[in-house]
This record gives structure tokens, sequence and C-alpha cells, in this order.
């Protein structure tokens, strides 16, 4: 228990002034002694309960409102968007929430009081498990996405509040930042330091540009040049690769299963932090294996000597990371009976993007070079093209299969009648390749129209308001369940972009019962009716994406009724496909 430790508390009436720091230059900013806290509570639980400092702060809160901050906090950026939730936390890392720092607008708050309800039961020894129990799924399975809940209060990633990596998980400054959370019984290494340092004197933007700058250069530096470079260069001293026990455990599990004569017939390799790939991958495949980018060659031998032991029939790499040329490389060297083959999910369009291009061309190199036997590819034209190329290729038809759960919250859903017309724009990028600027032009044409935009960047904000198009959303994206809900809640879901291959975010948004307006780069609906009804011939042109949208709107039983039959079509062709796929 913490023995009369000074607390902060801000009071809900009033508004943090935008600037560096100055939130602490508020006479409103109060400290309130834990200690006299402490006492009062003790009427209420046990001091050995787990979680009894915690109760301290949430009763204090539930009876004031307001911001409570305990510890040494470092504000950047203003928070006052934020003080119009109902209540909000946020996750240390990326499996812990934190108490460090919560908001409530008003005393008598509802989540908090479920929160002291819980904790009065101890049973449970930590916050995040609670909150778990109180938004019904579990929280230490979060990535990076922020986690709406009771209409208006939101749990937030840790790259908000928590962004210094104490925890050496690989965290960094992103736009979202809002303040630095300095431990008091952990230092700052010499990395982190700089990094913070950097972030003082040039703000998150520049910041993030300029350490995502260094990262490419660090990438085209090339593998072996790179490690060589840290050796010398010990305060940059690569220790690990990023998630490489998540890869051995999984390999670990598979091998348990081998014992029992269950092994999987194939492993298929994706990188969990890449959201939109997982997600096409899991749709269509099982015994996946999640692997990041490896550097280090101990590492190659680790994995490699995993798989070799597992033996599977098959090894597929879906997208294509840094340090998997050499796993498959090695594979093909020490178990040459293990086909390869590889699952891109891009198209030539993004030869200007030298990372995503230069993947590709490992795939295609490897597979000139006999060790990728087979490449897929769920861009239709692709097949054809590499075919006459006298490539060995296939065709891999993506789907959307939702679960039974995430069906149901989906059902529970019901769109709030209040005359506006609700447009979404998701996986809202600002690069050339997601046309978000144009969307948001097209959808400020329709009068009492509402867009929600994740992740929601200020010039998308400003676009908005000089078009005086009422715009919510959120900074982070959306773990997939969640955005699924969202769509469902949206008349219209625009996705014109000007390149894709085969993407799942338009059959997602018509699994939740949202019309989509989609660009004319992918093969679904070709030669169908629903390609007049959905799909934008010219995706720069705003008054072509206009007219779509008032066309489907007003053929919307139609769309749905001929969506209906395409997806079982679709369904049955897909799985076909992957097991052609598998038997090549």
């Amino acid at each position: 228990m913490k023995d009369n430790i000074k607390i902060s508390y801000f009071d809900s009436s009033k508004k943090i002034e935008d600037g560096y720091k100055k939130v602490f230059d508020f006479a409103t900013l109060v400290s309130v002694d834990f200690k006299t806290l402490t006492n009062k509570a003790k009427n209420d639980i046990k001091d050995t309960n787990m979680l009894f400092n915690d109760y301290v702060k949430f009763k204090y809160l539930y009876e004031n409102g307001g911001m409570l901050l305990d510890g040494n906090f470092e504000f950047i950026n203003s928070i006052n968007s934020f003080l119009e939730n109902d209540f909000f936390i946020g996750f240390s890392d990326d499996k812990n929430i934190a108490t460090n720092i919560i908001w409530t607008k008003e005393k008598g708050n509802k989540t908090i009081a479920k929160i002291l309800d819980i904790i009065r039961e101890d049973r449970l020894d930590n916050i995040t498990d609670v909150l778990s129990e109180i938004v019904g799924k579990d929280l230490h399975n979060n990535y990076n996405y922020v986690l709406k809940f009771e209409e208006n209060s939101f749990i937030y990633p840790y790259d908000f509040f928590y962004p210094v990596d104490y925890e050496k998980i690989g965290k960094g400054f992103t736009d979202n930042i809002k303040a630095i959370y300095f431990s008091n019984t952990k230092k700052l290494g010499f990395r982190q330091r700089y990094k913070v340092n950097m972030l003082r004197k040039i703000g998150p933007t520049a910041c993030e540009y300029f350490f995502a700058t260094m990262r490419r250069l660090k990438n085209n530096i090339g593998y072996k040049k790179y490690i060589t470079m840290q050796r010398f260069k010990s305060k940059f001293s690569v220790k690990k690769d990023s998630g490489i026990e998540e890869t051995l455990q999984a390999l670990d599990n598979y091998l348990k299963l081998k014992e029992e004569d269950k092994a999987p017939e194939y492993l298929i390799v994706h990188n969990p932090r890449w959201l939109g790939v997982t997600s096409a991958t899991k749709e269509l495949f099982e015994n996946y294996l999640p692997m990041q980018e490896v550097f280090l060659n101990s590492n190659v031998d680790k994995i490699v000597s995993k798989i070799v032991e597992l033996n599977p029939n098959q090894v597929i790499f879906s997208a294509f990371n840094y340090g998997w040329d050499k796993i498959a490389t090695k594979i093909r060297q020490l178990a040459p009976q293990i086909k390869l083959k590889s699952f891109w999910h891009g198209s030539h369009s993004q030869v200007i993007e030298e990372i995503n291009w230069g993947t590709n061309l490992m795939v295609i190199n490897l597979h000139k070079a006999g060790i990728i036997d087979v490449m897929g590819t769920c861009k239709a034209s692709l097949v054809e093209f590499y075919k006459s190329q006298g490539y060995v290729t296939a065709f891999l038809k993506n789907t959307v299969r939702l679960t039974d759960d995430v069906k149901a919250e989906i059902a529970k859903v019901k769109r709030e009648d209040n005359g506006k017309l609700k447009f979404g724009l998701y996986s809202a990028s600002t690069d050339w390749r997601k046309n978000t600027f144009n969307q948001v032009m097209a959808a400020s044409s329709f009068e009492n129209a509402e867009l929600e935009v994740v992740p929601l960047k200020y010039e998308l904000k400003k676009l908005a308001y000089y078009n005086e198009l009422e715009i919510v959303g959120s900074q982070s994206h959306l773990k997939r369940e969640d955005l699924l809900v969202q769509m469902a809640k949206r008349d219209v879901v625009l996705y014109v972009t000007f390149s894709e291959c085969a993407p799942m975010l338009p059959i997602e948004a018509l699994e939740a019962g949202a019309i989509c307006i989609m660009g004319h780069n992918h093969h679904y609906f070709q030669g169908t009716r629903l390609h007049d009804l959905l799909v934008v011939e010219r995706e720069d042109d705003l008054i072509d994406i206009e007219n779509k949208i008032k066309y489907a709107l007003e053929h919307k039983d139609e769309i749905f009724e001929l969506y209906k039959e395409w997806k079982k079509q679709n369904d049955s062709e897909s799985a076909q496909s992957v097991v052609d796929f598998l038997n090549m």
C-alpha cells in the first residue's frame, strides 16, 4: 500500500490550456493526500485487497469526477478533446492497463461504479482483468487500437500516455502521443533519453518521421552490414529481434502436437503487426506461425531448426518480411522435401513504395533460384502475368467469414436514426493509395452528413472543417471486431482507393450490413450488377463518387440480396482455391 504519496486531481469543470507542459501551471491541479483517502477506503474494503490502491483512486473519482494523475507526467499535446469523453484510461504496454491517468467527466460515473463493485468482491488481482470483465473481452490480448465501450468511454493504447519503452517491447513515439509518463522506479536508457529529447525539440510528427526515416535507412543497409555496424556502435546494439519468443513458442507448441501425432501438414508465416495481412491470412488458412523481422543469424538458425524438426509438408510465407529470405533459403538447404510457397497481397502499383516492392522482388528472385516453389497472389490479373513470364503461380480468393460472437455483436447494433447520413472511412491513411482526401470531399457534398474516420488525422479534420462536414473518429486503428461493429452503425462505408488487390474491408463492410463504395482496382463483382451499384470507375472523380453513393442508397435492398448470392459463391470458390494451392 502506498504511504502518504501525493496524487494530482484535475477539476472536470475546467479546461486544460493548449501547449507544452502548461497543464502543470493550472491552479485547478491540486494535490490530494493519498493517506487520507486510504483511511476512508478502509471502511469499504480490506487494505489486503490486491487492488486496494486502485480502489482508492476510483472511489475518489466516483465522488468528485475529473482527472487523476498518479506520478510524473509531461504533457506534449492538448487533451481538451479527450475531456468530452465520459471516461478514459490507458494501457501502459501491450497487455496491461495502468491507473496513473484516469478521467471521468462527471461524478457517479457508471463504469467506475462497476469497477468499485468488482474490486470489493476481492477475486481479481489486476485492473486489466476488472475492465476485461466490464467490456466482455480479454484485454490482455490488446494490440494497438482504441477501445470504445459504454457509448462514450475509452481505453487508449500505450502510445497515448505511456510511450517510453521501459518494458523493452519496441515502443515508439507516434502522432497519438498526448503525454509521457515517467517511472519513479525505472531509469531511462540512453536511447530513450535521446528519443525524449528529440521529441521535446522537434515535436511528435517530426520525431516520428525522423525515426521512420532512420528505420528505412537501417533496413536498406542490408542485414549483414547492419548487424556489423551495430556491433561497432554498442549504444545501438541489437540484443534480440522483436517477437522472436512468440515465434519460437508457437513452434514449440506445434512440436508438442507432433509428439501426439497431431502435427500440422503445413505452416503459414505472417507478421502479426500487419493487421490487414493477418486478417486475410486467417480467413483462408490454419496453422499460423507469427513472425516479425528476423535480422540475427542466430535467430534464423533457431527458427529453421524447429521447422526442420517439425517437418511439415510445406511452409507458406504470407506477405514477406526482412529475414524471411534467409529462413526460406536455409529450409531449402536443410530440408529440401519441404515445399515453400508465398502469398503476396500487393499489386504492381506498389513499385513506388521501396519496401513493399523490394520484398516482392525478394520473392521473385527466390522463386527463380528454386527456393520458393509456388507464388500465390490474391490479385487475379497478376496470375496470368506471372504465368506468361514462366513462373509457377496460383490465385487465392479472399473472403470474410465472421465468427458467431462477432455476428452477435453486429446483430445488437441499432443505427441511430437522427436524420444524418452516416459515412465511414476506415484504414484512412493519408498516402496516395488510400485516396482519402477525395473521399472526404465527396462525403462533404451531402447535406446533414456525418463522417467517421479511423485513424483521424489532423489534415482530415481541417479538410472537413473547411467543407462544413461533421467528422468524428479516433486516432488509432480499431481492432477488427470493433471495426466491424462500427461499420454496422454506418449507412455507407467509403473505400474508393487507387491501388488494391483483393481488399478485405469492402466485404467486411457488406457483411456488417453497410453499403460499401469502392474503387475499380480488384476482381470483386466483375461482370455483375453489383459492380454497377458499388464500384467507382474513376477514383479521382468526386462527382463519380458522389453519384455512386446516391445510386447505391437508392438500391440498398437490391445490393444486399445480390451480395448474399455472390458471397455464397465466392466462399465456395475461395475454399477451393486454398485446396488447389495446398495441393500444388
